[in-house]
């Protein structure tokens, strides 16, 4: 990509770039090296994205369509057809034109139609949500037609995502779309359905939990991922994707067929239907088994870990702010784990959080307070050697030996290790050195002095 350009004078027009994924991309693109522009249709908005992430905010599609050596639509599915119209003349002679997304015929067509000839256009949908850290084993579709995968915007394009770990796919946009119908039309629309069904049957969801097997669990979770995002990007999946009519139609009657045989009690008919499905699955029934068993596995995993950590001190990252709290784990309820924190209560939701204990617990603490620290002196006899001393202590304490010495006032036989324990408060240090001079006594060793 910067051999068209070197990056300092690369300016990319990032149309919708003050939020979702627009925002995402102006960012990460700014972050290497790029000059961005981005628009958006909230002034104050604009303007507070553009101090955020220094970079310029325009409030004009087109003015900022003419600037942009590459020019992305990264609008809701609703407008992006309205806006590729707009912006899409504008796009200046050598440049590139992109969007970003989830539906790829119309899209396609559209910036096929209306950009002036020599302006590279290269679709795209990038398979992940603004959450993502980095591009690192994400997945993107580029459905470009014949003649733009020949262009050398093309070729930059594709050996930057790849140099940024992405896995890029290439695939006609008609293609993408009847994928996509099934991996998210068909996908959201069950799932969704299965959340109306619930509600129209008056389910108390918390309250079902208690009964649940492991998969209705996953399958609770699932559905409220789902229907807990923007509703309005599900709906324009669902009615700007061409092909999504025809699996909808086929998802409809397999339903009505189905509960037709369970009304008939053809248990032989229902029966049919899971084995024809299984050997149309093939290879891949198992796998989901597998699958769903180690997603099961390690929820549970994650339980039975915390319940050993109660009582003890431990670090909880939230997910969301990426705030860090030490405390002591005191009690886990539901979903929720008791922090006890100088001592005050906190809740925090298990599946919004990180927990670090153990070797990982000690680097953070060293990341993020002043070490505190004690000299505690001990006699050991001669023949003993403090290394490995030191090695076994090292397991248990952060320590280190600060002095050895042998001579006045050393008992006969005797010499003088001092060693060097680390905390990070006062009281901490007390406990640590109470627990240290016990096993000190254990091996062999007393304190010099009392």
């Amino acid at each position: 990509m910067e051999n068209i350009k070197d990056k300092k004078d690369l300016t990319i027009s990032i149309i919708g770039g003050t939020d979702g994924l627009g925002k995402w991309f102006a960012k990460y693109l700014k972050n290497k090296g790029f000059n961005i522009i981005v628009t958006g249709r909230d002034v104050e908005k604009g303007k507070n994205v553009e101090k955020e992430l220094n970079v310029k905010f325009i409030n004009n599609n087109i003015e900022a369509a003419k600037k942009g050596d590459i020019v992305i639509i990264a609008v809701p599915i609703n407008v992006t057809e309205k806006v590729i119209k707009e912006v899409a003349p504008h796009v200046r002679k050598g440049c590139l034109l992109m969007d970003i997304t989830s539906i790829k015929e119309i899209p396609t067509k559209t910036m096929e139609k209306y950009v002036r000839e020599g302006v590279t256009v290269i679709p795209t949908h990038p398979m992940f949500g603004p959450s993502t850290p980095s591009l690192l084993r994400q997945v993107v579709i580029l459905t470009p037609t014949e003649k733009h995968k020949k262009s050398e915007w093309f070729e930059k394009v594709y050996n930057f995502l790849v140099k940024e770990g992405a896995k890029v796919i290439v695939i006609p946009a008609e293609k993408h779309d009847r994928i996509m119908g099934i991996v998210q039309g068909l996908t959201h629309f069950a799932f969704i359905s299965l959340g109306s069904t619930l509600k129209e049957l008056n389910v108390d969801i918390k309250e079902s939990r208690k009964f649940a097997s492991p998969i209705y669990e996953l399958m609770i979770s699932i559905i409220g991922r789902i229907i807990g995002q923007n509703p309005y990007l599900y709906a324009d999946i669902q009615m700007f994707n061409p092909r999504i009519q025809e699996i909808h139609k086929t998802f409809i009657n397999q339903c009505m067929e189905i509960s037709k045989i369970v009304a008939n009690k053809d248990r032989e008919g229902f029966v049919k239907i899971m084995k024809e499905a299984a050997k149309h699955f093939g290879s891949e029934a198992k796998r989901g088994a597998y699958y769903s068993d180690k997603a099961v596995f390690a929820l549970s995993s994650e339980i039975e870990k915390l319940n050993k950590l109660i009582g003890k001190e431990i670090a909880v990252k939230n997910l969301n702010s990426n705030n860090i709290h030490f405390g002591i784990l005191k009690n886990i309820e539901d979903d929720y784990l008791i922090l006890e924190k100088n001592g005050k209560e906190l809740k925090f939701n298990i599946l919004r959080v990180e927990v670090f204990s153990g070797e990982e617990l000690k680097n953070l603490k060293k990341k993020h307070f002043e070490r505190k620290y004690s000299d505690i002196s001990v006699l050991f006899k001669k023949s003993v050697d403090e290394n490995v001393i030191l090695n076994l202590l090292k397991k248990l304490f952060d320590v280190e030996i600060i002095d050895i010495y042998e001579g006045d006032k050393i008992e006969e036989g005797y010499k003088s290790i001092t060693f060097r324990i680390y905390g990070y408060s006062k009281d901490e240090l007390k406990e640590i050195e109470k627990e240290f001079l016990n096993i000190i006594k254990n091996i062999g060793g007393k304190e010099r002095f009392k």
